[in-house]
């Protein structure tokens, strides 16, 4: 017990400094651990491990009891790509086909036993870093007549979820879990855009420089339902409510928001202070049924909602700005006059996120006592669309199609040591109609900047499972 707990130390302590990366499902992981991995995260109705206390409760109580770590390398590929972009004078030809590290660890954990002396309730819980949305670009444009690009973000995200469970009679079990949170957000986009030199009112540059991140913590609940209905079938079902966090605060200097497209106007921060964005994690619900023909084979089809529009469509950040009309401002340019600044104490940062449905489907096969092999298959349509790619290019989260495979092998009566393979296809998009109206109002390009981005990721996981 105590090595257990020392582990268990050990892994929340790489929590608190896991790197971030980019996950499957929008910011979210398609499964924890190498078992869901392995069946493309469909895991609703019949999980194999402790770490369905984040993914359904209720499977803690149909389990047995056992304690599972899991350690992921994560590895995506990333690109930003302005050589298409129409003529403009505000942002010049690059491309970037490597945008940060390419290679990050992802640690999680879970474990489950029976409580308070009965043996149909259960006691455990589970850990994870989701980790989301790093790029690191910096595209030159020397002696091209054109500014420079310097694009970073870093999400970090982790959980832990104590998780109770009960299992009512043979058939059904029902969990609960609490949720302990934290989030730490960073964004810079930062355009030199010499161009806007020319607009008095204006300057240069083009700049959203959100560092000195301070994380925050939150939470929020996880509910969960298995029901066996015969020897062939199973039903789950789960929901894990909006996480909600407090506002993160930067301390911002004056011009570290500058020239930010704000629907007709442009927005500068005009004094340094503190600055706070409102960013919280979405819902979402699932459901899952699992059909066993045969005693060896298992196969499981979930469909998954995530409640992306109500977080990340659009992304409130507080604190004092000055907004110009850019038509104003080309009138001023023209020769006319200065136009009158505007006063506001927000603005939103518009990424244009949608829901996602997301379909998984999963088999696995025990080809002897030892030996268990796994299959799957997830899909979700990606929640940035064309007319969003400008917005997005420091969160090119678009990957749709992922393909898991895994296995796991018994050592003993306790052990068990399983692996995993993930690959998340190549996904590239384009922007049409993508360019802000504020800049299409001070005459800088049209109304499509045919800026790309693209993104691909694999994953290798190795996890240790014991069995009490």
């Amino acid at each position: 017990m105590k090595r257990i707990l020392l582990s268990a130390g050990l892994f929340l302590f790489l929590f608190c400094f896991a790197a971030t990366s980019f996950a499957t499902n929008g910011f979210q992981l398609m499964g924890i651990g190498s078992t869901q991995k392995g069946m493309g995260g469909a895991v609703t109705a019949a999980p194999e491990d402790a770490m369905t206390a984040i993914t359904n409760p209720a499977g803690m109580a149909v389990i047995g009891n056992r304690a599972d770590f899991n350690g992921e390398a994560f590895m995506p590929k990333r690109s930003m790509d302005f050589t298409e972009l129409p003529a403009s004078p505000f942002m010049g030809p690059g491309k970037q086909t490597s945008g940060g590290s390419e290679l990050y660890g992802i640690p999680a954990l879970g474990w489950t036993a029976p409580a308070f002396g009965r043996d149909n309730v259960f006691f455990g819980g589970g850990m994870y870093a989701t980790a989301g949305m790093g790029v690191d670009y910096d595209i030159t444009n020397a002696g091209s007549g054109f500014g420079d690009a310097d694009v970073f973000t870093s999400i970090q995200f982790w959980k832990m979820q104590p998780t109770l469970a009960w299992k009512v009679n043979e058939q059904l079990a029902l969990g609960v879990g609490v949720d302990f949170d934290y989030q730490q957000v960073e964004i810079k986009e930062v355009f030199e855009a010499a161009a806007f030199g020319a607009y008095p009112s204006l300057g240069a540059g083009i700049s959203m420089d959100l560092g000195r991140a301070i994380g925050v913590y939150g939470g929020g609940l996880s509910l969960g339902a298995i029901y066996k209905v015969n020897d062939m079938v199973t039903v789950g079902a789960s929901y894990i409510s909006k996480q909600w966090f407090p506002d993160m605060k930067y301390r911002l200097g004056s011009g570290a928001v500058n020239n930010f497209p704000y629907k007709g106007y442009l927005a500068d921060n005009t004094s340094e202070g503190t600055y706070k964005l409102d960013m919280q994690f979405p819902q979402q619900a699932a459901i899952g049924v699992a059909v066993k023909p045969m005693d060896a084979l298992t196969v499981e089809l979930d469909v998954k909602w995530i409640n992306w529009k109500d977080t990340q469509d659009k992304v409130k950040l507080s604190g004092d700005f000055t907004l110009i009309d850019a038509s104003d401002a080309l009138v001023e340019r023209m020769g006319g006059a200065a136009p009158t600044p505007v006063t506001a104490s927000s603005i939103d940062l518009p990424f244009g996120w949608k829901n996602q449905w997301v379909f998984a489907v999963g088999t696995r096969y025990a080809v002897n006592p030892d030996l268990t092999l796994r299959i799957g298959y997830n899909y979700a349509k990606s929640p940035i669309d064309e007319k969003d790619v400008f917005n997005n290019v420091a969160f090119p989260a678009i990957v749709e199609q992922h393909l898991g495979l895994g296995l796991t092998y018994n050592l003993g009566s306790h052990w068990a040591v399983s692996g995993s393979y993930m690959r998340a296809f190549k996904e590239e998009l384009s922007g049409k109609k993508d360019n802000p109206q504020a800049f299409q109002d001070v005459g800088f390009a049209s109304d499509t900047t045919k800026t790309k981005i693209s993104l691909e990721e694999n994953s290798v996981g190795v996890q240790v499972s014991y069995r009490f």
